[in-house]
C-alpha cells in the first residue's frame, strides 16, 4: 500500500533556540553524528530548561530527518542524550505507530531509490534544504507491520555483517603483517 508520508505520521520543524540559563537541554544537531548516523559520544547540553522549549523535547522513537545541507539521513531518537530538542536541521517525524514503525521510516528514507527521489525535493543553492511540505507529500510504501518488522531486522543484520566483515579484514591483515615480520627472522 502506498502513502502519503502525512499519512502515516506527523511532521514538525525543528526549534530554534539560543543558549540561556540552567543548561541541561541537548540541542540536537546533524554533526552530533557520525558517517554511520551513529551518535558522536561526550555530547553537552547547550540549552537552558524553559518551559517553552518542553513542548519540542524528543521522545524515544521519534525519527529525525536531517532535511538541510547535504548530508541527508534519517535516524531514530533512542532517548541516549536526554532532554533534548532538534535543531532546524532536522524534521521531526512522529509515526503513527499503529500503522507504520520508526525504524521502517529510517530504513525508508536512508534507501538509496528514495535518497534519489528525495534528491528531486531540494530546493535552494547556498544550504540546500526539503519542506516540510514535499516531505509531506512524499509517497511511501507501507506493508504489514510484521512485514515492516521483517525489513527492518534484516537491515539489522546486514549493518552487523558489515561490521564483522571489516574486523575479520582488519585482523586479517594483523595476522599476515605478524607471519611476514615473523618470517623474516627465521
Amino acid at each position: 500500500m502506498i502513502k502519503k508520508l502525512k499519512e502515516i505520521a506527523t511532521i514538525k520543524s525543528g526549534v530554534f533556540a539560543k543558549s540561556g540559563a540552567n543548561i541541561s537541554v541537548y540541542y540536537v544537531q546533524s554533526n552530533d553524528f557520525d558517517q554511520n548516523h551513529h551518535w558522536k559520544e561526550n555530547l553537552l547540553p547547550q540549552l537552558g530548561l524553559d518551559y517553552k522549549l518542553e513542548k519540542h523535547f524528543l521522545s524515544i522513537g521519534d525519527v529525525l530527518f536531517a532535511s538541510k545541507g547535504h548530508n541527508r539521513f534519517a535516524v531514530v531518537y533512542d532517548g541516549v542524550y536526554s532532554p533534548a530538542v532538534a535543531s532546524t536541521t532536522f524534521l521531526k517525524i512522529i509515526a503513527d505507530k499503529s500503522k507504520v514503525l520508526p525504524h521502517y521510516i529510517v530504513w525508508y528514507l536512508n534507501h538509496p531509490v528514495t535518497k534519489k527521489i528525495i534528491s528531486g525535493m531540494v530546493r535552494g543553492s547556498g544550504i540546500p534544504s526539503i519542506s516540510k511540505s514535499a516531505l509531506s507529500e512524499m509517497e511511501i510504501i507501507v506493508p504489514s507491520l510484521e512485514k515492516q518488522s521483517i525489513v527492518v531486522k534484516a537491515n539489522e543484520l546486514q549493518h552487523s555483517e558489515e561490521i564483522l566483515i571489516n574486523e575479520i579484514g582488519r585482523l586479517r591483515q594483523l595476522m599476515i603483517n605478524e607471519q611476514l615480520y615473523k618470517s623474516l627472522l627465521k
